[in-house]
């Protein structure tokens, strides 16, 4: 992988200095450390990185997750968060903002230099997806990301219940979100149709697994009544192995 100006936000000078010489070790460039979201916007001003390494828990008023945001509103580079711990709902809203990867303290050089080349490699497969013409990129580590507004969403592949036509869009529904994406159906078929996904309508894919009960016309998933279409139906029973 070739060099990358990489920025470091990271509030505790030991593990900044540890990171920044691992990095360097790697032969990339720490263009700063920023101990604090102002100077971390700052330093993307200045020196437009590559790709930032965010510690979640940053002092100051705005923490790793809310820069995130500004990162993903402001600035077109891939994030990784760092974390020593955190609670379960800063974790939640970390997965909210479509981070790159994730690494734990204590990391060490294989955990770093693992972490940014699937982090750009995602990033690179989002930018190609975007080219094309699709807010979904191909399917990386059983995940997809979505272009959702200004913010890359990492959604786990097994998490998705159905995705349903919205005219030049598309609502990927999970249990908890709906995520609107600028899309096709046709590429949505194209990309999950070997991921256990199967069009039943032509406003609808729906994930096999999550089905719960199939009437003559009607499927039901998650308390959502989908329509089966007739060219579809055949399909659809043959995909599910019935005896």
């Amino acid at each position: 992988m070739s060099a990358l100006k990489v920025l470091v936000v990271e509030d505790d000078p030991m593990i900044a200095d540890s990171l920044k010489d691992i990095l360097e070790m790697l032969d990339h460039d720490v263009v700063g450390i920023a101990e604090n979201a102002d100077e971390a916007i700052a330093l993307c001003n200045e020196h437009q990185p590559q790709i930032a390494l965010l510690d979640i828990q940053i002092g100051g008023d705005i923490d790793g997750v809310e820069l995130s945001q500004i990162i993903n509103a402001q600035f077109d580079m891939p994030f990784i968060f760092t974390t020593a711990f955190a609670d379960n709902e800063t974790v939640s809203r970390a997965k909210e903002q479509g981070p790159f990867g994730y690494l734990v303290k204590p990391y060490g050089v294989k955990d770093i230099n693992a972490a940014i080349e699937v982090a750009m490699s995602a990033y690179g497969r989002l930018k190609d997806a975007e080219k094309k013409g699709t807010g979904m990129s191909k399917i990386i580590d059983n995940s997809i990301f979505l272009k959702v507004d200004y913010k890359l969403i990492k959604v786990k592949i097994e998490d998705i219940l159905y995705i349903e036509a919205k005219g030049d869009y598309a609502l990927f529904k999970t249990v908890d979100k709906g995520h609107i994406v600028h899309t096709t159906m046709k590429k949505v078929e194209e990309r999950l149709g070997d991921f256990n996904f199967a069009k039943v309508h032509r406003s609808f894919v729906v994930n096999l697994a999550k089905i719960v009960d199939i009437e003559e016309s009607n499927l039901l998933i998650d308390n959502k009544v989908i329509p089966i279409s007739r060219a579809n139906k055949e399909a659809l029973l043959k995909r599910l192995h019935l005896l």
